[in-house]
């Protein structure tokens, strides 16, 4: 069945290219459909002068106008739909207007193309029908990944949501705690000194001027703590260092430092993050790396970039986490150790930490034993 190649070729490399531009054309969200709907049109267009010039109404390939509608149908809005159907409703209706013409001396006669056997038609419609299903088919599919991809995205959404919503309540909650407990610290320290000096007055036991000074000694620690909580409120973002980051937390652990090694290899490296909330994470890690393992072991802090992060490891040589606490690890309020030892809300906080600043943060097993906490942050730019 001779065909005219020259300009069945000359449509196909048409439609690609303005495919390929439609890829290559940023746009708002509401011009991209218009866009979309012009590169529709065309390519019904293109389909229809296709079909005309290779056998008009008998072409069983009509039935890809159907893809076009399925396109429409998921990609545009109803009023486009219903525009790119009605189009290609058209443009079949006009493959009738005339019959394909005859073939003489090779040459095509009245710009139709030539006439189809039945044979060829029949076997075209099976063609036809394993191409158009297997073209749905693949966008349904696609469809569908993206529909996965989109329910995923919303559920991690809603858990962040879930847990700022419980970080906002334990902020106010904080805030709260913090305005109260001023006053009764203050008089906790003034009633300490008072005891204090009346022990020293009256000679009374040197116990009771050593509890009278560890009183004071934790009120004041307890008024630090307060003031660090006010003033995290307006830390800003910055860069550190890990030697900066290292010095301040051994700091903040005082003798318990001493069970601490930090890996100095990449001292030099920075991460951009609030200052305090990060020494405060690491701290926290520690502290639950030096809970975790055996009297007197040491827990290994390293800082090593990763691409455009960040990695902060806390690894410590326990018992591990079961799969039932790994998977509660950093709920609110959680935690596996006894009373009055800790209130759950360390992991929490340092999970808040990482997706507030775009990062993650993570538990894995540790070889041989034991656990890896392992916080990933952004570098400065």
């Amino acid at each position: 069945m001779p065909l005219p190649l020259g300009p069945v070729f000359g449509l196909i490399l048409f439609t690609a290219f303005t495919n390929c531009l439609l890829y290559l054309t940023p746009a708002e969200t509401g011009e991209k459909r218009r866009t979309l709907a012009a590169v529709l049109l065309t390519d019904v267009v293109i389909l229809t002068e296709i079909l005309h010039f290779t056998g008009g109404s008998r072409n069983p390939f009509s039935s890809f106008y159907l893809v076009h509608v399925a396109l429409a149908a998921v990609a545009l809005t109803p009023v486009y739909t219903g525009l790119i159907a009605a189009v290609c409703a058209l443009c079949f209706a006009s493959l009738f207007a005339g019959r394909a013409g005859t073939v003489r001396a090779g040459e095509v006669v009245c710009g139709f193309g030539p006439d189809m056997a039945g044979d060829l038609h029949l076997k075209g419609m099976l063609a036809s029908f394993v191409l158009t299903a297997a073209c749905i088919a693949f966008f349904a599919a696609r469809l569908q990944e993206a529909l996965r991809k989109r329910e995923r995205e919303v559920a991690r959404l809603r858990e962040q949501s879930a847990r700022q919503e419980q970080f906002a309540a334990l902020a106010t909650l904080a805030a709260g705690a913090a305005h109260e407990l001023g006053t009764p610290l203050g008089t906790i320290a003034v009633a300490a000194g008072e005891i204090a000096r009346a022990a020293a007055a009256e000679r009374l036991p040197t116990a009771v001027a050593e509890d009278a000074r560890l009183i004071r000694e934790e009120a004041r620690r307890c008024r630090e703590i307060l003031d660090r909580l006010h003033d995290k409120a307006g830390d800003p973002a910055r860069r550190i260092e890990a030697s900066e980051l290292f010095e301040r937390v051994r700091e903040r652990l005082g003798s318990m430092a001493a069970l601490v090694a930090f890996d100095q290899a990449n001292s030099g490296v920075a991460v951009h993050a609030p200052a305090e909330a990060l020494v405060q994470a690491t701290v926290s890690l520690i502290r639950n790396a030096i809970d975790a393992a055996p009297p007197n072991q040491i827990a290994r802090v390293l800082v090593e970039p990763r691409g455009e992060n960040v990695r902060l490891t806390v690894a410590d040589g326990g018992a591990g986490l079961g799969d039932s606490v790994a998977t509660r690890a950093g709920e609110p309020f959680f935690t596996t150790k006894p009373p009055g030892s800790g209130m759950g809300l360390g992991l929490f906080l340092v999970r808040l930490l990482a997706e507030r600043l775009g990062g993650s943060f993570r538990l894995e097993a540790n070889q041989p034993c034991g656990t890896r906490a392992i916080l990933e942050i952004p570098a400065p730019a």
